[in-house]
């Protein structure tokens, strides 16, 4: 599960919650749809390996997001609620599952965090 933020949209320190809200709701995603559930089973058996990545902007998260779609990759894009330093509705976090090759092509040249 690769988790894309808003580089420029908030302290680190509010880093960890966003990621947390994409990966629930990313996984609960799974579970609802059919066919994405031996997807969230194997990467679950597989450790559930999870790596942040910088994104520039919520535009570029908007993006990444149509990109991973039209690949039929599953995803999740957070949106702030406002009750911290972010403008409530903003993008923050993209979360992107799906097999290793695919996502790189979503994701492969952007920055770990």
């Amino acid at each position: 599960m690769i988790f894309i933020i808003d580089n420029n949209r908030f302290y680190r320190l509010v880093v960890a919650a966003q990621v947390g809200h994409a990966a629930v709701g990313l996984y609960q995603a799974l579970q609802e749809k059919n066919s994405w559930r031996e997807m969230a089973w194997r990467w679950d058996h597989a450790g559930g390996k999870k790596i942040v990545l910088q994104g520039t902007n919520m535009a570029h998260l908007l993006e990444l997001q149509a990109l991973a779609m039209s690949l039929s990759l599953p995803t999740k894009l957070v949106q702030d609620a406002g009750h911290t330093q972010v403008e409530p509705g903003s993008c923050t976090v993209l979360a992107i599952i799906g097999e290793e090759e695919m996502v790189n092509n979503v994701t492969g040249s952007l920055k770990l965090l």
